[in-house]
């Protein structure tokens, strides 16, 4: 049955919002009615400057512009309204918007107007056939610029202005059915919406027009006073037929946690119930209690707060609005006086709370605007796809449009998702597992998991966890238990104690909300398109995570290497690798296959009672495996869509996605079905240089590798059958894909299989497995390439600065380049470096020219350079992390071994040092092997290290060593052991030939070969030490798998370039007349990037160090009709002189240098080293914080003296002290935003009592 609800509609004239403080009022007053559709008239933004309302507004944004900052529509829809639009109309003039849909059952023409000042029928008489030819109700609203009965409409009684317009328009009303719905309802009133300050007269020219049809379904329309703009807000609420609203969800918003009153008042309110609730109740019942207390009083603060100022603004709207219809009867010179004062209070008052907003953006801005993070991403990106979801077909094959409707649909496939499908007896279990090996750990291993719970491991699980994420029903984001940790730590361990006590957690960590994601590329339509995400309660999350941290230690022991999904240590590209290495070894292999399987929801049906006999299993313990079943005990979840949360249901599988436990618990779940497949004997896999590959896995990616495929497949769906009657497990066989590796296999097909034939390509882990290894470059590469460009281009727009840009490229280019670099081990495609470098410098550079070489910028801050990302040593260092795996773990690795097979069956290790590179890759036929050899030989020359001899180097088998390659002698060496030169060697002392005897058992009479390859080791390195081991070796040698390997061979990289910022030094140590040392500069270098947080303070103290401000001096020679003259003085412009030696100039860092001497009690010398270089005399007084303040005042002075640079003017004191002024206030905001205020007066008190006095220092109290 449906049920009724109102939807508010606004209709508004707002003259403008290209000033943002404009901007912010509009939409503050326009937020505190509630309108879920608006019509904005003469929004007078150009198509570029529509962003910024787009991402002001939580829905869709339709804009309609004009060629100049003049007139301008848009249309505002909230993302709960289910508003299918089917076809929209745009006035190329940017007068009117027409949108055809449909509102849940019923069509709708909704159209915003601006109509033009002139009597132009013509515009009206084109408008309505438009909007005639359409099928369905009419809204139209806006700016008419025309009385429909000016005797009624008009202040003065009559209107002899758009006669024509006016007729045209009454004539349509008439034909097409139309009212004036405010008129209908008020039909001898007089109120204007619109007020002429030139004319001092009012009219009303502000309509609703809508289709008779629906006059009956509009409860209420109503002007609002005229205010922020010379026209009213017209509100028009109108009656639907479903509820869009739902249940509303409460969220701490993240800014309050960043206010000092609101943490002050509830780190209070914490000590409070803590200290008066002490035994009363239990724990459990204590805890729920206290999230529901502090939810209210967090909630009754920001409502208060919020209100506050909302009801002094809408007390202030009401006397106007009784003003306003005062003076529409009755006229006076003293009603206009007070109206006057009113609206002055109003404009105040909304102009503070706008400006309020947006200093905090400026903070913000000021100190993330362009660094690597949330905020430069989110001005970056395009805009997100619409969350509303309008449409959802049933099982009959139906369209449902209603919000509710659609919720009951999600409900009804969730509940059936998440309820159990399997009827599993004990039987079945051990028919299952008592087939198969299980692991297990050791004595010493299951009581350190199963050991109680500690609040240490609470404050650390509290400390791992990232802040700034969704939170789950109860409103409490993460960060208030981050905030508070030493108060919530001893509630929160007696609330987990008790739960273990009772088997059960308190209800609300037992909830969670399901929220819906739209897959890529799937249809909307579907429930099964979306990706379910659970939001949990943080108090539960807590406990997950201190589960989860002590489970991951132990998955390595538990887990075959063949998982490389969730595991610490293993990556992705190992599953890669090994599968172009099987791909090429056996191409064109008959009877051979790979499978790559994709499961339906394979998370979302791990059955519960499956999922506690696996953990029983892996012999994990009572203790820990009882935390588990407490956890998934009587879960229940809702989901939400389009605002509407459904009634809850129960989980009866499925580990959920947000949950951290979640992904390790999916590991062990899915390795029994691995084990099953590897220990039967009669799937056969593919067998490679004495290793048999059967499965590989990535979480629930799974790729099966198969031989004799009749009798292999067949045992393989068997297993799967019965693995999923147990485990939930099911296999989507249309879109499973089966690999024939023998071309003529893909056409006519061997076996008659269930899955998709893969005739040229399939995804794996996001990367295109071609048929053909010489494909597979351009099938990958092509389409990063052209989104990256399509994104540059788009970035390129953007006003960013040089830091700024090169920060997206980290953030938004690297990645999609360096998950290829090391998952694909082949170079890229000819010429893709070349084309690049040229691309992302053109970027950098906004498409001017370049003022600094790329292989500076590329270095680290130290050595003059900004860490721009170097994209052929990424791909080095991207190389040489698989490469490290060829120096460890040999035995564990699939593909290393498949290598391996591929070298003469010398160790991969030894084989780089086996002969010269060119020979090494003629004898190996494998390309992944030829081109690690190339980037490793690159590499070592990069960094100018020889490589005549490694501890690696081969004895027998080097073709170095003419002996080895042909005295068989050195075959049995390396049959007893002494395989490389390091095994002759004791202690890094090469070992006697009495002693090799010893430890090897080698015959006397080898006493030769002894000093053959003694002399050897003496000729390649001129000593007889151990090789020393190369910098590429030692991080080889010593990685243990460890996280951050790229980087760690990344920073080699960078350490071998031969570039450097010394012409710069020099230039400045000769300009300065003095020494500036190699330390000195280093560290000049390094506090430019440090010592602000202000990326355009950053950028400034960089140009200046690298000398790129264009003087009067360059520009002459690029111009030599251009003065090579001081704009400010009759001297040759030179750098130096324009930074410094100008009288101007002079003139200004006197008083600069004053006002700090004056600040700090210490006289500062007029010292060019220290004013541009920053760099203090050896005998400075000046004190830590004092430093502090010199360096940041320094800065802006310089930011003055930049800003003034082409002004025959000097830089002002007083503009100095301005900016130091404004920069101060968001300096002292971002202190506080991080809890630091302490720091902030500590540091700058004098500074501001200097400046301003006693009051300076009130004034910047938080």
């Amino acid at each position: 049955m449906s049920r009724s609800f109102d939807l508010e509609l606004g209709s508004w004239n707002v003259r403008g919002l290209r000033k943002f403080v404009k901007l912010k009022q509009v939409m503050t007053r326009l937020k505190q009615y509630h309108p879920k559709i608006i019509f904005l008239q003469e929004t007078h933004l150009l198509p570029g400057e529509t962003a910024r309302l787009r991402k002001r507004w939580p829905g869709k944004v339709i804009t309609c512009s004009f060629s100049s900052h003049a007139r301008g529509v848009a249309v505002l829809v909230h993302k709960s309204i289910p508003l299918r639009i089917q076809k929209t109309v745009l006035d190329p003039k940017g007068r009117f918007i027409i949108i055809q849909g449909s509102l849940l059952q019923q069509d709708l023409i909704l159209v915003n107007l601006y109509g033009p000042n002139n009597d132009d029928q013509n515009f009206y008489n084109n408008l309505f056939l438009s909007i005639s030819s359409l099928h369905g109700d009419i809204i139209i609203g806006g700016d008419f610029n025309c009385t429909l009965d000016p005797e009624l409409d008009r202040s003065s009684g009559s209107d002899i202005s758009h006669p024509r317009s006016r007729k045209i328009i009454q004539q349509f009303m008439v034909e097409l059915n139309l009212k004036d719905i405010w008129r209908v309802r008020n039909p001898t009133k007089k109120e204007y919406s619109c007020h002429s300050a030139s004319h001092n007269t009012y009219s009303r020219i502000d309509y609703y027009l809508i289709s008779n049809t629906i006059v009956s379904k509009v409860k209420d329309c109503l002007y609002k006073s005229i205010l922020i703009s010379d026209h009213a807000l017209i509100l028009l609420k109108y009656s639907a037929s479903d509820d869009l609203r739902g249940q509303t969800i409460w969220r701490l918003k993240s800014f309050w946690l960043h206010n000092p009153a609101f943490l002050e008042f509830v780190s209070s309110n914490i000590v409070d119930y803590f200290r008066l609730n002490t035994t009363e109740t239990t724990t459990a019942v204590r805890w729920e209690a206290f999230k529901a207390f502090i939810r209210g009083q967090m909630m009754g603060y920001t409502k208060n707060k919020s209100n506050k100022q909302f009801l002094q603004m809408l007390e202030l709207e009401n006397d106007i609005k009784e003003l306003e219809l005062e003076i529409n009867t009755n006229d006076s010179s003293e009603a206009q006086r007070k109206l006057a004062i009113l609206k002055a209070k109003y404009i105040a008052l909304s102009t503070n709370k706008a400006s309020a907003g947006l200093i905090r953006l400026k903070q913000t801005y000021y100190d993330q605007g362009e660094k690597a993070g949330k905020l430069l991403a989110w001005r970056i990106k395009t805009q997100q796809n619409e969350k509303t979801i309008n449409e959802i077909i049933d099982t009959n094959g139906d369209k449902i449009t209603t919000p509710q409707k659609i919720n009951n649909l999600f409900e009804t496939y969730y509940s059936q998702l998440y309820s159990s499908e399997t009827h599993i007896t004990t039987e079945s279990f051990h028919n299952f597992f008592d087939h198969i090996l299980i692991p297990s750990l050791s004595e010493e291993a299951k009581a350190e998991l199963d050991s109680p719970i500690t609040k240490k491991e609470i404050s650390h699980a509290i400390d791992k966890l990232k802040g700034g994420k969704a939170p789950g029903p109860d409103g409490l984001p993460l960060d208030i238990y981050k905030i508070f940790k030493d108060k919530l730590i001893s509630p929160l361990f007696d609330m987990f104690m008790d739960s273990f006590q009772t088997g059960e957690l308190p209800t609300s960590l037992r909830n969670a909300l399901i929220i819906v994601l739209l897959k890529p590329g799937k249809p909307p339509t579907k429930c099964e398109s979306y990706r379910p995400i659970s939001l949990i309660n943080s108090d539960v999350k807590i406990l997950a995570k201190v589960l989860a941290l002590r489970l991951e230690k132990y998955l390595p022991v538990l887990i075959d290497p063949d998982q490389n999904g969730f595991i610490k240590g293993r990556q992705a590209f190992h599953c890669v690798r090994r599968v172009l290495n099987i791909i090429h070894a056996k191409s064109e292999h008959p009877d051979t296959a790979l499978l790559s399987l994709d499961a339906e929801k394979a998370f979302d049906r791990v059955e519960h009672h499956y999922l506690h006999e696996v953990l029983s299993r892996f012999s994990l313990g009572n203790y820990f495996s009882t935390w588990v079943k407490i956890l998934y005990n009587n879960s229940v979840a809702s989901v939400v869509t389009n605002n509407i949360t459904s009634k809850g249901f129960k989980l009866a599988r499925g580990t959920r996605q947000g949950c951290p436990l979640s992904p390790l618990l999916f590991v062990l779940a899915i390795e029994p079905l691995a084990i099953a497949i590897r220990s039967n004997q009669n799937i056969l896999g593919i067998n490679i240089n004495n290793m048999e590959n059967k499965i590989g896995l990535f979480a629930d990616d799974i790729i099966v590798f198969l031989s004799h495929l009749d009798k292999s497949l067949h045992y393989l769906l068997d297993i799967i059958k019965t693995f999923g009657s147990l485990s939930g497990y099911k296999i989507n066989k249309a879109k499973s894909a089966i690999l024939f590796l023998k071309q003529s296999d893909r056409v006519n097909p061997p076996i008659q299989t269930p899955f998709k034939v893969v005739l040229d390509s399939f995804t794996y882990l996001g990367i295109k497995i071609t048929t053909k290894i010489d494909n597979l470059i351009s099938a990958n590469y092509d389409p990063v390439i052209e989104t990256v460009t399509d994104s540059i281009n788009r970035w390129s727009l953007l006003p960013i600065s040089m830091i700024g840009r090169i920060n997206i490229l980290k953030m938004n280019v690297l990645p999609k380049f360096l998950y290829l670099f090391q998952s694909i081990p082949l170079s890229p495609p000819t010429h893709f470096f070349a084309k690049m470098k040229s691309m992302l410098s053109k970027f950098i550079w906004n498409n001017r020219r370049a003022r600094l070489r790329l292989s500076l910028l590329y270095l680290p801050y130290e050595r003059g350079g900004l860490k721009l990302p170097n994209l052929q040593w990424y791909y080095w260092a991207a190389q040489l992390s698989t490469a490290s795996y060829w120096f460890t773990s040999e035995t564990q690795l699939s593909w290393v071994n498949t290598e391996r097979g591929n070298t003469s069956h010398l160790p991969l290790n030894s084989y780089l040092y086996s002969d010269k590179p060119k020979d090494l890759k003629k004898s190996t036929q494998n390309p992944f092997v030829k081109n690690t050899i190339q980037v490793w030989y690159e590499v070592h020359k990069h960094r100018d290290e020889t490589l005549l001899l490694s501890q690696f180097s081969p004895i027998w088998g080097n073709g170095h060593f003419a002996p080895g390659k042909s005295d068989m002698g050195f075959k049995i060496w390396a049959d007893k052991g002494i395989c490389k030169i390091a095994d002759l060697f004791d202690k890094n002392v090469l070992m006697s030939f009495d002693e090799v005897r010893q430890k090897y058992d080698i015959q006397a009479k080898h006493f030769f070969k002894y000093l053959q390859v003694r002399s050897f080791i003496f000729k390649s390195q001129k000593s007889l030490s151990l090789p020393s081991l190369t910098s590429v070796e030692e991080i080889s040698v010593n990685h243990n798998s460890k996280r951050g390997l790229i980087s760690r061979f990344y920073a080699l990289i960078v350490g071998g370039s031969q570039v450097s910022s010394e012409n710069k030094r020099e230039a400045w140590s000769e300009d300065l007349k003095t020494v500036i040392s190699v330390e000195e500069w280093q560290g000049v270098c390094l506090k430019a990037q440090t010592q602000s947080i202000n990326t355009h303070f950053k950028l400034i103290q960089f140009k200046w160090l690298m000398r790129t401000y264009i003087t009067p001096i360059l520009l002459n020679k690029f111009n030599p009709n251009t003065p090579d003259m001081c704009v400010k003085c009759d001297m040759k412009g030179t750098l130096l002189h324009c930074l410094w030696d100008c009288r101007s100039i002079q003139t200004f860092w006197l008083e600069v240098l004053h006002t700090l001497s004056c600040v700090t009690g210490v006289k500062l010398p007029l010292c060019p080293k220290l004013c541009i270089l920053g760099i203090f005399p050896t005998n400075c007084k000046l004190s830590k914080d004092d430093k502090k303040i010199t360096v940041y005042c320094l800065l802006q002075a310089k930011h003055s003296i930049a800003k003034s640079w082409r002004s025959v003017n000097k830089p002002s004191l007083q503009v100095w002290l301005a900016g130091l002024s404004n920069s101060l206030a968001l300096e002292k905001l971002t202190f506080v935003s991080k809890g630091k205020y302490s720091t902030f007066d500590r540091i700058w008190s004098r500074f501001l009592s200097f400046l301003e006095g006693k009051k300076a220092t009130e004034a910047f109290l938080p």
